[in-house]
């Protein structure tokens, strides 16, 4: 009996043991699995609740205040300017510290240091502020940094060809404006500086003082340039000299050794002047730059970084329509035509017969190219809604482009334009550089000069006239922005005109960077863009990148650029669903381009970037 009973409770102890270790197993794989999840695949932040304010520092110099001191300068003004900053840093979420130069060495090395107007460096301070970049600091500095010693005199040797790799331009080392010849800034569209900013808008510029003239190497892009008021030529100086690409950058971002700079060249006293909103957003994108450790931006029309619009309106002399459309077709160049629609109907084969040119985008000019606005709801309803009815029974199918006679538009048209099922307007010069929306309805604005313009500012001169509309696309596609041709039919596109057309569209077919579209295609990518969204977080062996497609279709060759910090290396993608295509390019060290071959409709993906970090 006894040994019975002993027998059975060394059984019962067994497979409690048993039990205890396997209970034990169970936990100790759920919390490795629960750890390794964390880790690898949870933002950094999953179990971080700390909202304290980050520290930002201001640089402040003993060579500095020296030069204030000897030169007896506003050093009230020169606070002042330094105290706005401080506000926007705290408005963004920092807590703003003074430090001495001298100080650098104590700061961690991801840090984030502001030093503002520092025309004055010893030799020491600026080994100081070097070393802390390439150790891994971040930098926001502009103007003359460190050009003058602490005997006040210029060296060639200054910050900012230490940090950035500038030099001054040696053909004309600064620029002063005139009270009649307004400067203004013009910011890339795919820039991680400018990711805040209203797309494609030009800044005013409200300069005292002479702006220094850098030649911006090949390894750096500006983020914005000088340009004109229209944005279709950059800056122009002594003797009507226009400057080139390379001369006329204002405002660069990049890397030196483990750190992150971003550069500005004109003075911090424009921060205050005119739009002093879209300034504080340009800030804004640069304390983002520079936080952030990867930085993904939509490409401008999803497959590609800009546009080549070339429309007709094809009013006076409409016989004329045949030979644009011949051009086109000659060298498969997508173009539109905004027909007038009585015209249309007077020439009714010869509208049928064009629009069958695939390369050809039928659009309307109203029905009978008079005045609307302010009008008649008779006249507005005719034109509007009357001018789709007509050229659809015509063409035989739906059109969707508007382009308003004079150029006037107003919210009644708006109103009608999308009850009668158009979708864009090419409108008339604005301050942008890419299609927006009004409304709800896509709006092209008019960027590039018109025809008449060219021909009658250039006294017809085919030659001088292309060169010119060259000039004007290489500009606008170097600003990511959209270069627009508007044609008429009794002037580029009526005799011997047409050959500038001709040789223009050669030119761009040459040039792969250069993308003809015409108004339905630039629309189809926008309606979708404003469909899509992409999220990141971070872990300690990836980015975590969340992409999502509303849209109720398929989107197709999708494209991204990725900025990453210098210590970072993107080693491979990752799809959390099997059979997402997806291309990796390194274009240079902190620089990648992201293809994702389809986003399915209505549908999410995340991709998991995975990354090597150093220091």
């Amino acid at each position: 009996m006894s040994t019975s009973l002993i027998l059975t409770k060394k059984v019962h102890d067994f497979y409690g043991a048993k039990f205890v270790i396997a209970s034990l197993l169970i936990f100790l794989a759920f919390g490795y699995t629960n750890y390794y999840l964390i880790e690898n695949y949870f933002a950094n932040s999953f179990l971080n609740t700390d909202t304290s304010k980050q520290d930002i520092y201001f640089l402040k110099s003993h060579s500095l205040d020296k030069m204030f001191e000897k030169e007896t300068l506003n050093v009230d003004e020169y606070q002042k300017r330094v105290t706005y900053f401080k506000d926007l840093s705290i408005k963004n979420n920092f807590k703003p510290l003074d430090l001495y130069i001298e100080n650098l060495k104590s700061l961690k090395k991801d840090s984030i240091v502001i030093g503002l107007d520092m025309m004055s460096l010893t030799t020491d301070e600026m080994e100081s502020i070097t070393n802390f970049v390439n150790k891994g600091g971040k930098l926001i500095f502009n103007y003359t940094s460190g050009f003058l010693d602490s005997s006040f005199q210029f060296r060639k040797n200054h910050l900012v060809n230490r940090i950035a790799g500038l030099s001054l331009n040696p053909n004309a080392n600064t620029l002063s404006f005139k009270a009649n010849e307004p400067g203004f800034m013009s910011t890339r569209l795919l820039s991680p500086i400018t990711t805040f900013l209203p797309k494609g808008m030009s800044l005013d510029f409200t300069l005292y003082d002479p702006l220094p003239l850098f030649i911006t190497p090949k390894t750096l892009d500006a983020d914005a340039y000088l340009t004109n008021w229209l944005e279709t030529n950059y800056m122009h100086i002594d003797n009507g000299r226009e400057l080139s690409t390379e001369e006329s950058g204002v405002l660069w971002h990049g890397t030196k050794g483990n750190g992150k700079w971003v550069y500005f060249s004109f003075p911090s006293y424009v921060f205050l002047g005119d739009n002093p909103k879209e300034y504080e957003n340009l800030f804004k994108g640069m304390l983002n730059y520079l936080k952030k450790k990867i930085s993904i931006m939509p490409y401008t029309y999803i497959d590609t970084k800009n546009a080549i619009f070339v429309s007709e309106d094809t009013e006076y002399r409409y016989p004329n329509f045949k030979q644009f459309s011949d051009v086109s077709r000659k060298n498969h160049f997508p173009v539109t035509a905004f027909c007038v629609a009585s015209l249309a109907e007077e020439n009714n084969d010869l509208t049928k017969k064009v629009s069958k040119n695939k390369y050809i985008e039928i659009a309307s000019h109203s029905f009978d190219h008079k005045k609307i606005v302010g009008e008649s709801d008779e006249v507005y309803r005719k034109n509007t809604i009357g001018s789709k009815e007509s050229l659809d029974k015509i063409i035989g199918h739906g059109i969707i482009g508007f382009r308003p006679p004079r150029e006037e538009v107003d919210e009644k048209m708006i109103m009608l334009l999308k009850d009668g099922g158009f979708k864009y307007i090419f409108n008339e010069r604005e301050n942008r550089l890419a299609p927006y929306y009004r409304d709800g309805i896509m709006v092209i604005p008019r960027v590039a000069t018109d025809d008449y313009s060219y021909l009658i500012n250039l006294d017809w001169d085919s030659e001088h006239i292309l060169q010119e509309m060259i000039h004007q696309a290489n500009v606008l596609v170097n600003l990511n922005g959209i270069f627009t041709m508007s044609v008429h039919t009794h002037l580029m596109a009526f005799g011997s005109n047409i050959s500038i057309i001709d040789k223009f569209f050669k030119y761009v077919n040459s040039q792969k960077h250069m993308v003809p579209m015409n108004g339905a295609m630039i629309y189809e990518r926008l309606d979708a863009k404003r469909n899509m969204s992409v999220e990141t977080t971070r872990s300690t062996k990836n980015f975590i990148v969340t992409f999502n497609n509303d849209n109720p279709r398929s989107v197709k060759n999708v494209h991204y650029e990725i900025i990453v910090d210098p210590n970072i290396k993107i080693t491979s993608v990752e799809s959390e669903i099997i059979g997402v295509k997806t291309t990796l390019t390194q274009e240079t060290k902190t620089k990648y381009i992201l293809n994702i071959d389809s986003l399915q409709a209505r549908s999410q993906i995340i991709l998991f970037l995975n990354y090597d970090e150093t220091y």
